[in-house]
């Protein structure tokens, strides 16, 4: 589906700029992996009707593929991405989405961060990043959840969601603010090549 890969392409152009801007050592190659296979489930929870969710070429074809995934993994989009990542053997990448996930959603403070693998802190950071529109700051992004999903998880997630920005830049050799859509795009192709 156009609009779920072209959102893993920009999560995994984000990941593999903050990866390769990381203080200490880690792995870019792996981290733009799990960047881009992070969602790879997501079609099981679309709303293809939606308007906020864009044109779809071939919206009949992409609703017969979105029953099949629903019929083999369920209509919870973590279960049919671990589904299709343990089908395909990439199971090094299961642990990871589901660390970052718990990360998001107890609005991880700087222990729990310093806890918590780099992957998974890095794939949060560049998910938090992205919308539909592209590449974008985290206010902009902020500002997307509340029009597309009526507001967020707690009253005090806008608060974590500018600490976590502030300690993230703290990690890392680049300006945060530089990774924009016009930056990322040129890594498309590449990204758009690459083995997993």
């Amino acid at each position: 589906m156009p609009q779920l890969v072209t959102h893993q392409l920009r999560v995994g152009a984000v990941g593999r700029t903050v990866a390769k801007h990381w203080k200490s050592k880690c792995d870019p190659i792996f981290i733009t992996q799990l960047c881009l296979i992070h969602d790879i489930g997501n079609i099981v929870k679309f709303d293809l009707t939606n308007p906020n969710f864009g044109k779809i070429e071939n919206i009949e074809e992409w609703k017969k593929i979105q029953k099949q995934y629903r019929a083999k993994y369920g209509e919870n989009a973590q279960e049919a991405t671990r589904g299709i990542l343990q089908e395909a053997g990439l199971n090094q990448f299961t642990e990871l989405i589901a660390e970052e996930e718990k990360l998001y959603f107890a609005e991880a403070k700087e222990a729990e961060l310093e806890r918590a693998s780099t992957a998974a802190i890095i794939l949060m950071y560049a998910d938090c990043r992205v919308t539909p529109k592209g590449v974008v700051s985290y206010r902009e992004r902020i500002d997307d959840l509340k029009e597309r999903y009526g507001g967020v998880a707690s009253p005090t997630w806008y608060a974590w969601t500018y600490w976590f920005e502030e300690w993230i830049q703290k990690q890392v050799t680049i300006d945060l603010h530089s990774i924009t859509e016009s930056q990322m795009a040129p890594l498309f192709t590449e990204l758009l090549t690459s083995t997993i």
